[in-house]
């Protein structure tokens, strides 16, 4: 019995990782991010898990918004990580490969991750709806800078920016539907480097 559960926990480690690359494979910086810096020649498969913090949005830029959008856009810039980590969290629930992944609030908690991901949110743009139904441009985007640390040393192994940007719906899409979408986007493209640095 005991030897049939064993077999059975090896099969499900071994599909959860069955895309990881070999342990031997050099690291380089896979593109899933606008800009990707990285500071290690070592895979990420040694750390057993992942914290990410949320993201500042104190100096966040407003771009494309007159005086009538500002209250909807400071109502959004206080949710925006709420969408981030949703979708970093989801996609790292499909990824399977970090044992431990979750959200640290404190640095407290973030000193009980391996690796812990940090950023800040640089603008929001809005963009225009008119541009986008016309096709002309007027595409939402949202741009962020962060780290990635690793806690036992203090030492940064990844620096990295990412923009996503947001084209348009029926009749040019709802910007704030763009926006959120973008937020979400980021946090997935933050789980995929990570896979691929695995």
């Amino acid at each position: 019995m005991l030897r049939k559960a064993l077999l059975l926990f090896g099969l499900i480690a071994l599909l959860g990782c069955a895309h990881a690359k070999p342990a031997d494979t050099p690291l380089v910086a896979p593109g899933d991010l606008s800009y990707e810096e990285l500071h290690t020649t070592e895979r990420f498969r040694k750390y057993k898990s992942v914290g990410i913090r949320l993201f500042d949005v104190g100096e966040v830029s407003f771009l494309s918004t007159n005086a009538e959008e500002r209250t909807e856009m400071e109502a959004f810039k206080l949710s925006a990580n709420n969408h981030l980590i949703d979708g970093f969290l989801k996609e790292m629930g499909d990824h399977k490969f970090y044992p431990t992944i979750g959200v640290a609030n404190t640095k407290e908690e973030a000193a009980g991750y391996d690796l812990i991901i940090e950023g800040k949110f640089i603008q929001f743009d809005r963009g225009t709806r008119g541009a986008r139904y016309l096709g002309t441009g007027g595409w939402t985007n949202v741009t962020v800078a962060g780290t990635m640390t690793e806690t036992a040393t203090s030492k940064v192994v990844v620096k990295f920016r990412d923009i996503k940007y947001g084209k348009g719906g029926s009749f040019g899409g709802d910007s704030m539907d763009l926006l959120r979408n973008n937020c979400n986007e980021i946090g997935k493209n933050i789980s995929d480097f990570l896979e691929e640095v695995y």
